[in-house]
């Protein structure tokens, strides 16, 4: 190995995370171009970017850049304005959709705990009538207190007497 030999610059998590927090907020502006077109020119804007920080850094390769939006708008200058963004609405969509199952998820499980909590719920039963082989089922909700042992044998006989 020659004393000239150059070793490959390698950025560190730092400039890791601000260059593809720059490329990120360019390709959100690049979004009107085509996406085989916008794909390679953030290959090579992250070559070249990488390239430049190996002799400035990368605080003054990406500030040589300027912001991404006026580097997007010298990309799309000669492209149609503004068209329908429908991968923008469907992520919108699906966060709140996700939002809305999280949310109703979160209601069910407090409710539930609230219930446990103060003794109430649905209990279920299964009454014997007359005849051993037949079986009443049913559901009884409770309020607050648990309710006292002789309402539930109450309940029973009406049942036992019913069926």
């Amino acid at each position: 190995m020659s004393a000239t030999t150059r070793t490959r610059y390698r950025p560190g998590v730092l400039d890791l995370a601000r260059r593809e927090s720059y490329l990120t907020r360019l390709d959100w502006s690049l979004r009107n171009l085509p996406s085989r077109e916008s794909r390679q020119i953030l290959r090579d804007l992250r070559r070249d970017v990488t390239a430049t920080a190996a002799d400035i850094g990368m605080r003054p390769a990406l500030s040589d850049l300027g912001t991404p939006v006026v580097l997007a708008e010298q990309y799309t200058a000669g492209i149609d304005p503004e068209g329908p963004r429908y991968g923008s609405g469907a992520i919108a969509a699906g966060a709140t959709g996700s939002a809305i199952v999280f949310l109703l998820l979160a209601y069910a499980i407090g409710s539930g705990q609230t219930l446990a909590a103060m003794g109430g719920g649905v209990r279920r039963r299964v009454l014997r009538a007359v005849c051993p082989d037949l079986a009443v089922a049913s559901s009884l909700t409770l309020r607050g207190q648990r309710c006292a042992g002789r309402a539930l044998s109450g309940i029973r006989q009406r049942w036992a007497v019913q069926g």
